[in-house]
């Protein structure tokens, strides 16, 4: 969840001071709800460049943390075991080598959240113990900072102390 709060959150940002990277699933849904037009002017890298020269991005020095936001439970899953087979888990896996801070939001870090379809309708999501398992241990993972929500990830890139 919290896309939308991710997107507002993104835009506070100096354009020049984010690139974003974005899985494919991300690119059809910021595309889909339209939502990716609210992103105009930032520089934005997806799944249809290709991956390997994208991410010699990270090598540049001038990324000073990254943040992956929403992450879903597949990508942390990933994450977690090691593999690297999308854009989002390559740079995971090449930041953490490069020893650059990553911040995690997780999409589901809750016992469970309640969502609504673009129709309207609710409904609840639970949250897996294999889920749940693989957020404690990418807890676990040096440089890996996970955050519960927006504000505490907002917080945490606007402290200069």
């Amino acid at each position: 969840m919290f896309l939308n709060e991710v997107i507002e959150l993104i835009r506070k940002i100096d354009k020049e001071k984010v690139e974003i990277f974005l899985s494919k699933p991300a690119m059809e849904i910021l595309t889909r709800y339209k939502i990716l037009e609210k992103l105009e002017g930032y520089k934005i890298n997806d799944e249809g460049n290709t991956s390997i020269f994208v991410i010699t991005k990270l090598f540049s020095g001038r990324f000073d943390k990254i943040v992956i936001a929403p992450c879903s439970t597949n990508t942390i899953a990933k994450m977690v075991h090691g593999i690297s087979d999308t854009l989002v888990t390559n740079i995971f896996s090449q930041g953490g080598k490069l020893r650059i801070p990553i911040y995690i939001l997780p999409s589901d870090n809750q016992e469970f959240i309640e969502f609504s379809t673009i129709s309207g309708k609710k409904h609840l999501l639970f949250m897996r113990e294999i889920d749940k398992e693989n957020l404690k241990k990418l807890a676990k993972f040096e440089g890996v900072k996970i955050f519960n929500n927006v504000r505490e990830l907002e917080a945490a890139l606007f402290d200069q102390g």
